[in-house]
């Protein structure tokens, strides 16, 4: 089962991801974001049940990633992804929409997951506040900064992005004892923001100090799934 690269393009601007449809017409889509870095080939998770779509985020400081978001204030990634989901539904048919993602992919996988209206959103050591918190200080800042150009936005913080209950389902996963505060800065204050409308999730914290992956997709989709 071979993924289509497909570019798309949007005010000018090229956008690229991987495409591996279901066998059957209105099977769900998966969504996967990658991680902070460069990156040149999709995940390698395919499936005749799931219509998998991977995004390749190659903007951002020195073609690093941009969060999905944009550069220099224009957050032209949310244009973007509306049109990649329209492209995909309009081979795929209207199965339900799913998310999955670690670190900025995380952060992207909750993002489009509300905008988007996804059934349900598996993020991993996701960054829920970029500027102004302890892991831009220690070393992501040049990352963040160019994102916002400066200005402020409310996408900075997912806190300001959902502020309402909705029937997607969020999975969580976290380490503990992560540095610069991880947990408690980007997880316990995500977890009882989320908490405060009673959204409903799925929390898991493991007691590791790694930034690092904890559930695989297959894992993510059982827990779909069960929940």
């Amino acid at each position: 089962m071979e993924s289509d690269k497909i570019e798309v393009e949007v005010a000018g601007r090229v956008f690229c991801f991987y495409f591996s449809p279901a066998q059957d017409l209105d099977k769900p889509i998966l969504f996967i974001f990658h991680g902070h870095g460069y990156n040149s080939s999709p995940s390698a998770f395919k499936s005749p049940n799931w219509n998998v779509v991977c995004p390749l985020d190659g903007y951002g400081y020195n073609g690093l990633g941009s969060w999905f978001l944009g550069e220099q204030g224009n957050l032209f990634w949310l244009e973007a992804m509306p049109k990649i989901l329209s492209y995909v539904r309009e081979r795929s048919g209207e199965g339900g929409l799913f998310m999955w993602g670690s670190s900025m992919g995380g952060y992207a996988s909750i993002l489009y997951g509300h905008l988007l209206g996804a059934r349900a959103v598996y993020a991993n050591v996701p960054q829920t506040v970029l500027l102004d918190s302890k892991y831009s200080d220690n070393g992501m800042f040049k990352y963040f900064s160019y994102i916002f150009g400066g200005g402020y936005s409310k996408y900075n913080d997912l806190k300001e992005v959902l502020k309402k209950r909705t029937s997607c389902k969020y999975f969580l996963c976290f380490n503990q004892l992560e540095g610069s505060d991880y947990f408690g800065e980007q997880g316990l204050n995500f977890i009882s923001h989320l908490h405060s409308f009673k959204q409903p999730m799925y929390v898991e914290v493991r007691p590791q100090s790694a930034h690092g992956k904890n559930h695989g997709i297959s894992e993510a989709i059982a827990l779909f799934k069960k929940y």
